[in-house]
Order: C-alpha cells, then sequence, then structure tokens
C-alpha cells in the first residue's frame, strides 16, 4: 500500500493548503506593491503640496522685499540726475523726496543718504553744526516715521557703519541685514535697501537708503499653518532668522545655516536660484527656497519646515487601510475556498461510497446517487447514474440471455440428427449446380467484352467534350474580365469628370480670390505708407515735447523751491518724450519692412495669378478629352456585354452535353463493373461447389463433434448463470 502523509491523506488539505497559498503569496504581493504605490504617489503629493505652498509664500515675500528695492533704485536715479537741481536748492529738494517717500509708503520706517565730503553741493562749511547736520557740514538726513509721524535727526556712525561703506563700494543696491532698530522709543526688527550715488562720470559720491519694518512679513509668514505645526522661517543672505516660529532665534544665526548637511543646499539655492532638496533633520522636514530681489547679489531663503510625522501620518493610514483590507480579503477567500473545497470533497465522498459498495460489498447495481446541482459534480453523478442503469440493464440481459442459451442448446441437440439427413441431399443438389454455373461462366464473358468496347467509345467522346468546354469556360472568363475592367474605368472615368469639374470651379474661385488679393495687396500698401507719414509726425511731436520739457526743467530750477514740483513733472514729460521718439523709430523701422514684405507679396501674387489663368485652361482641355475617352468605353462596354452573352449560351450548351456524355460513362462503368463481379462471383461459385462437394463429407464428421461441444456449452451456461446471479439488479 502506498504510504501517505498529512497532504495526502484527502482532498481538503490538499486544495486548502494549494488555493490557500496561492491566495496569500498573491495578495502579499499585490499588497506590497499597493503599498509601495500609495506610499509613494502620497508622498508626490505631499511634495509638491510643500513645493507650492514654499513658493506661493517665496512669491508673496519676494513682492514686498521687491517693492521695497523698487522704491530705494527710485531713489538712487533721483539723486544721480540732483546735478540738474541748482546747488542751492539740492538738500532741501532731497529732504523733501525722502519725506515724500516716507508719506506715500506706511510701511517704510525710515528714509536716509549719506553724501560724500562737498560731493552734494561744494557747501558742506555753510550747513556745519546745522539742523540735520553734524560739525563737518556733510549731507546726512535720517527721516524716520512712527504711527504716521515724520521726523527728521542726523546720521551717527557713518564712516564705519556697514550699511554705508558697502553700498558705496558695490555698482549695484543691496540687501542690509535684518536689524533691532529703535523708532519713536520702540525696538523693531528692520531690513534695508541701500543703493550707491554717482556723479555723471560714474563715480561713488554717497549711499541713499531705506528701512521696512518686518512685522508685515512677520505676519503674513507666522500665520501660516502647514499641517498641524509646520512653519515658515525667513533666512538672510548671511544667515540670520528675519522671521520664526520660534521668537527666541529671530536675529540670531540659523541654527542649521551653518551645518554641514544644510549648508550644501543653501549653496545650490544661492548658485542656481530654485528649490534645492527636502532636507530631514531632528525629525523635521526642510523646504528651502532662495528670494531673488532685483538684481541684489544678496540671497535670502524662505525654509519651509513641517515635522516628518505629520507629513507621512496620512500615507501610514492609508497604508494602514491598504493592509488591513487585503487581511480581511485573505481571510475570507480562504474561509470561502475551505468551505466550498469541503463542499466538494463532501459530494465526492457520495461517489465514493457507492463504487466502494459495488467493488467491496454485494454488487448491488440499483445504487443511485442523488444528484442536487447543475455543476460539474451534478453531472459527474449523472452520468454515473446512466452508467449504472445501462450495466444493470446489460446483467439483466445476460442473465435472460444465458437461460436462453440453456434452452437453445437442448434444441440444437435434438436438431443434429435431422441435419445430418439433410446433408446428403445437398451433396446432390451441389453436383447439379455446379454444372448450370459453368455454362453461365462462358456466357458472361462474351458480354465483358462487348460492353468494354461500348465504355471505350465513350470515355473517348468524354474527352472530346471536357476539352470543349475548357476551352468555352476560359473564354468567357476571359470575356467577363475585359467587360469588368472596360466597365470600371467607365466608372473610374465619371468619378475623374466630377472630380475635374470640381476641379475647374476651384481653378476659377482661386483666379477670382488671387485678383482679390492683388487688389487688397495694393490698398495695404498704399496705407502703410499713410501709416508711415503718421509715424514721422509723432516723431517730429516727440523731439517739440521733448524740447518743451527741457525748457520747463530749466524754468523750474530757476524757480527754486516754488519749481520743485514742475521740475519732477517735467522730467517725467521729457522721459516720455523719449520714449515716444524712440517708439516713434521703431514703428518707422517696422512700417518700412512691412512695406518692403507688401510688395513682395504683390509681385508672387501676380505672378501666381498668371499660374492660376494657365491651370484653368488645362483644365478645360482634360474635362473635353475626359467625355471622349468615357464614350468609348460606354461602347466597348456595350460589345463586350453582347459577346459575354454569346459565350455563356455555348458554354450552357457544352455543359449540357458534357453532363449526359458523364451519364454515359458512368452507366457504361457501372455495366463494366457489373460484367465483372458477375464473372468473379460466378468462377467463385464454380469453386465453391467444387468444394462444398469435397466439405460435406466433413459435415457429417463435424456435426459429430458439434453434438459433443452442445453438451459442454450447456454445462458453461450454467456457470454463467451462477457468475450473474452475485449482482442485484
Amino acid at each position: 500500500m502506498k504510504k501517505t502523509g498529512f497532504f495526502d491523506k484527502t482532498l481538503t488539505r490538499q486544495l486548502s493548503f494549494c488555493i490557500g497559498g496561492t491566495l496569500f503569496c498573491l495578495l502579499l504581493i499585490l499588497g506590497l506593491f499597493l503599498s509601495l504605490r500609495v506610499n509613494k504617489s502620497y508622498n508626490s503629493i505631499s511634495n509638491d503640496y510643500l513645493t507650492q505652498t514654499a513658493r506661493f509664500y517665496t512669491s508673496s515675500t519676494e513682492q514686498i522685499l521687491n517693492e521695497e528695492f523698487t522704491i530705494c533704485a527710485t531713489l538712487a536715479d533721483v539723486c544721480d540726475k540732483i546735478s540738474e537741481i541748482p546747488e542751492e536748492n539740492r538738500r532741501s529738494y532731497l529732504n523733501e523726496i525722502l519725506k515724500e517717500t516716507l508719506r506715500t509708503n506706511p510701511n517704510l520706517v525710515d528714509a536716509w543718504t549719506v553724501w560724500e565730503p562737498n560731493a552734494l553741493d561744494g557747501l558742506d562749511a555753510e550747513y556745519a553744526n546745522t539742523e540735520f547736520h553734524d560739525e563737518t557740514g556733510r549731507f546726512i538726513p535720517y527721516w524716520t516715521q512712527v504711527d504716521s509721524k515724520i521726523d527728521c535727526v542726523a546720521l551717527t556712525d557713518y564712516e564705519n557703519g556697514s550699511w554705508y561703506v558697502d553700498p558705496l563700494k558695490s555698482s549695484k543696491g543691496i540687501l542690509i541685514d535684518p536689524n533691532l532698530y529703535e523708532v519713536g522709543g520702540n525696538m523693531i526688527w528692520v531690513c534695508g535697501v541701500a543703493f550707491p550715488v554717482r556723479d555723471n562720470d560714474g563715480n561713488p559720491v554717497g549711499v541713499v537708503g531705506i528701512d521696512m519694518s518686518l512685522e508685515k512679513l512677520s505676519a503674513l509668514l507666522k500665520d501660516v499653518k502647514i499641517y498641524d505645526s509646520g512653519y515658515l522661517s525667513l533666512i538672510s543672505n548671511t544667515g540670520l532668522t528675519a522671521v520664526d516660529a520660534d521668537v527666541s532665534i529671530e536675529g540670531k544665526i540659523y541654527p542649521h545655516f551653518e551645518s554641514a548637511e544644510f549648508g550644501t543646499y543653501f549653496k545650490k539655492s544661492r548658485e542656481e536660484r530654485s528649490i534645492n532638496g527636502y532636507v530631514t533633520s531632528d525629525k523635521t522636514l526642510h523646504v528651502i527656497v532662495p528670494l531673488k530681489v532685483g538684481n541684489a547679489d544678496e540671497v535670502w531663503y524662505l525654509s519651509l519646515n513641517v515635522p516628518t510625522s505629520e507629513v507621512q501620518r496620512e500615507s501610514k493610514i492609508i497604508l494602514g487601510v491598504v493592509i488591513a483590507g487585503f487581511a480581511v480579503t485573505l481571510i475570507l477567500l480562504c474561509t470561502l475556498s475551505y468551505l466550498f473545497i469541503s463542499f466538494v470533497s463532501k459530494a465526492l465522498k457520495k461517489g465514493v461510497s457507492a463504487l466502494e459498495n459495488i467493488a467491496h460489498g454485494d454488487g448491488d447495481l440499483t445504487v443511485r446517487i442523488d444528484v442536487g446541482k447543475d455543476n460539474e459534480l451534478g453531472k459527474m453523478y449523472n452520468f454515473f447514474n446512466e452508467t449504472m442503469e445501462k450495466l444493470q440493464s446489460s446483467i439483466s440481459k445476460v442473465k435472460d440471455e444465458s437461460e436462453q442459451m440453456q434452452r437453445s442448446g437442448d434444441v440444437l441437440a435434438d436438431n443434429m440428427n435431422d441435419t445430418a439427413a439433410a446433408a446428403n441431399e445437398i451433396t446432390a443438389n451441389i453436383e447439379s449446380v455446379s454444372r448450370e454455373v459453368k455454362q453461365q461462366a462462358a456466357n458472361v464473358r462474351s458480354a465483358d467484352k462487348s460492353v468494354q468496347q461500348i465504355d471505350s467509345n465513350v470515355k473517348n467522346l468524354i474527352s472530346s467534350i471536357e476539352a470543349q468546354s475548357s476551352c468555352v469556360v476560359e473564354s468567357s472568363s476571359a470575356i467577363e474580365q475585359m467587360v469588368a475592367n472596360i466597365r470600371s474605368v467607365t466608372n473610374i472615368l465619371k468619378s475623374n469628370t466630377a472630380t475635374i469639374e470640381e476641379l475647374e470651379k476651384s481653378s476659377e474661385d482661386g483666379k477670382t480670390s488671387i485678383a482679390t488679393s492683388v487688389e487688397a495687396t495694393e490698398k495695404i500698401r498704399e496705407q502703410s505708407k499713410t501709416l508711415l507719414e503718421a509715424s514721422k509726425i509723432i516723431q517730429n511731436i516727440a523731439s517739440q515735447t521733448n524740447l518743451l520739457a527741457m525748457n520747463a526743467a530749466i524754468e523750474a530750477a530757476h524757480a527754486g523751491e516754488a519749481g520743485k514740483g514742475f521740475s519732477v513733472v517735467a522730467d517725467e514729460i521729457r522721459k516720455l518724450a523719449e520714449d515716444s521718439n524712440k517708439q516713434g523709430k521703431t514703428i518707422t523701422s517696422n512700417l518700412v519692412g512691412v512695406l518692403e514684405s507688401i510688395e513682395s507679396v504683390a509681385r508672387y501674387s501676380l505672378g501666381l495669378q498668371t499660374k492660376f489663368n494657365e491651370i484653368y485652361g488645362l483644365t478645360q482641355k482634360v474635362s473635353q478629352q475626359e467625355l471622349t475617352i468615357m464614350h468609348a468605353m460606354q461602347e466597348q462596354s456595350e460589345g463586350g456585354g453582347q459577346v459575354l452573352e454569346a459565350i455563356k449560351e455555348i458554354n450552357d450548351i457544352t455543359v449540357s452535353v458534357k453532363n449526359g456524355g458523364k451519364e454515359m460513362e458512368n452507366a457504361a462503368n457501372s455495366v463494366t463493373a457489373e460484367m465483372e463481379t458477375l464473372i468473379r462471383l460466378t468462377d467463385e461459385i464454380s469453386s465453391s461447389m467444387e468444394e462444398m462437394a469435397l466439405g460435406i463429407e466433413s459435415i457429417n464428421n463435424s456435426i459429430n463433434e458439434v453434438n459433443d461441444l452442445t453438451h459442454k456449452n450447456t454445462d458453461s451456461i450454467d456457470s454463467l448463470n451462477a457468475i450473474v446471479s452475485t449482482f442485484k439488479v
């Protein structure tokens, strides 16, 4: 007996462990794959959210800082042109400009300027120890704004201050690091911008600067809530913390600015001016974004800081839900698989019990299995029941036949004696029949020769008919192909006729469109000349306006303090005139180019018009030739159709003759075959009669042996009855 293990005992165990193991592996692989994809997708979404958030607040911060930078750049432009103001009015003019700047920009806390000795107006000695000046008399006003109140004092310690020395050496504006500054008795954090002032030769002669309170930026950035506890930090070019959720580090070096891990990302941000990395430290994710403020070389940074646990929290929740879902699915699938396998195994046991009873029990062929479902098991048990019915029927018939054979054996023994007497009479009859059969054989051979001659003549006739039929079929096919080709060509010509008509119409439309285009091009050329004249007039007006602005500036300078406002207006009018003159020259240049292009288009349009006229003439010529060809092909199609009808009639007659010949051939073949069969049978009968005469003697001997076998057959039938009786039917 074959040894079986734990998994080989029952089909339920085998299928349960195979299916359960397979499901577990598949769901485990699928779960891992989906978990990785979910985690990757969520991380991508989180990074996009953090990036967009950082970019949004970077843009808002840049806008505020750029606004301050632009104001200071405008002040620097005014200071660069101070030579246009009379010397005695320059200090008052600049003070008014600084004061007006504070008044129109409430977010600014101060505006100041420092000039090199005697660089402004050469009058430092006259202003020594006066208001807004120190003992040197240099122009050093410091205007402040506190609660809409604007005051001015003289600057101190400016010679060694980086806020003055660094811009003076620079070729452009600089951003000044945040400072804790006292304004109106209050200590506030400010950030400043300073620009160098240059004379007409380009030499630095002073510095102008402004400071802005960080309260607006602080309010903007500190109100941001990223996830639950994420926040934003604003860091200066040198690493000073301008704004942070932790107030204690504001004004100090940012904790990670000089670290080896963060240093790389700050350096890349400064060089590439783009987001450089998602850095993790102290379980916090940092997104570092550089700020671009005007054309300053200094780079400030916005750092978005959020705990990694908050970023990954939703991802972990989704991952847990996915894992739990797969676990529940695995348990349900395994349970359902086990229940289904148990049901199938239970159903199979019915068949096993029935077969076991037939093999080792009382051989009950009346047993049947209940068919509960119309599935594969139900069909198998249905076929089992049908097989048992057939087997029961067969065994029952065998029992009946064995009883019948027993009765027949008894009758057979009685008839064997009568058979011996009949055998002698058969011998006499066989000798008489043998003589008649020999005479019939001679007559049959004579008739066979005549039939073979007829068959040969019929075959020759059939060969001739087949050759004729083949030729007719080939001719018919060729003519049909020719007619089909003619009709195809005719259809193509009809289609071409419509196409040529459309081409002719399109050519005529194109000719008309080209003529219209030529006229429109000529009109545009004339109108462009008019615009060219108008552009020249605009340039002339701009030149006159520029002269008027210069005269107005001179008059405003003569007016002194009363003409300061009008001087600013005159300066703006002069700028407007210069811009108008430049734009007029640009328009004139563009109009000249457009006029040359229009003239080129006009020349090409005339050539294209000539080509369209030639195409239109050729199209009409092709259309006439197309009609001539189409009429000829229609006549060919009609003639081909008539020939095809005649060929079809010949083909029908040939087919009829061919069919008749085949019938004759088949009849001749049938007669020949029958004659050959008759000859063969006659020979066989003759031979058989001779053998029968010789074998009749053997029959008498065999009859005696059969009589003995009859008694043995009776004994075998009794044994068969005993075996069949073991089955219950």
